[in-house]
């Protein structure tokens, strides 16, 4: 109480006890709702195609909606597989790095990224020697798969841009 600032306020009670009656300031009076707004006509352009469109109609509209369901898909497939090689390249990049400063085998982290990207590796083993010195080492094989996964995949993504593009007009 010594050190409450709003020790003689009436509304800063304890926790359990009830201030008198007529201690607590009134309540303001509360105003009345408002009627919310009438609700509008729908708009033509978001109505659900209509079943007076012959059927040949209905049939283009529905390959339409499911041409562009497939150009999405393999637009995001190709999204997925930037992002997968971003994350190949830099763990072979960090085991390349790794591998050159001697980083030691036995830490967690250099361990799991060795383990992880010998999978990676093994098509590329044996390709060239890899000069080492001490315990430092220069990984041709690493830098080999780095090259070949990414020509690889832009080989796949060029592909799948071939799968959602347009056919251009011949030129006269």
């Amino acid at each position: 109480m010594y050190g409450d600032p709003f020790y003689s306020d009436p509304t800063s009670a304890e926790p359990g006890r009830v201030p008198p009656p007529g201690a607590l300031p009134p309540m303001e009076e509360l105003q009345p709702k408002q009627a919310p707004p009438p609700p509008h006509e729908p708009v033509a352009a978001s109505a659900p195609v209509a079943p007076s469109l012959p059927m040949a109609e209905l049939e283009l509209v529905n390959r339409e909606n499911e041409a562009r369901t497939l150009v999405f898909a393999i637009g995001k497939f190709k999204d997925f597989l930037w992002w997968f090689l971003a994350v190949l390249e830099v763990a072979l990049l960090l085991r390349f790095i790794f591998r050159l400063i001697a980083a030691d085998p036995s830490n967690a982290f250099a361990g799991l990224l060795y383990a992880l990207t010998g999978i990676i590796l093994l098509p590329f083993n044996g390709i060239v020697k890899t000069p080492s010195l001490h315990n430092w080492a220069f990984e041709w094989p690493t830098l080999i798969a780095m090259a070949v996964y990414a020509l690889i995949f832009l080989a796949i993504t060029s592909f799948l841009r071939l799968l959602i593009s347009t056919p251009k007009e011949p030129e006269e």
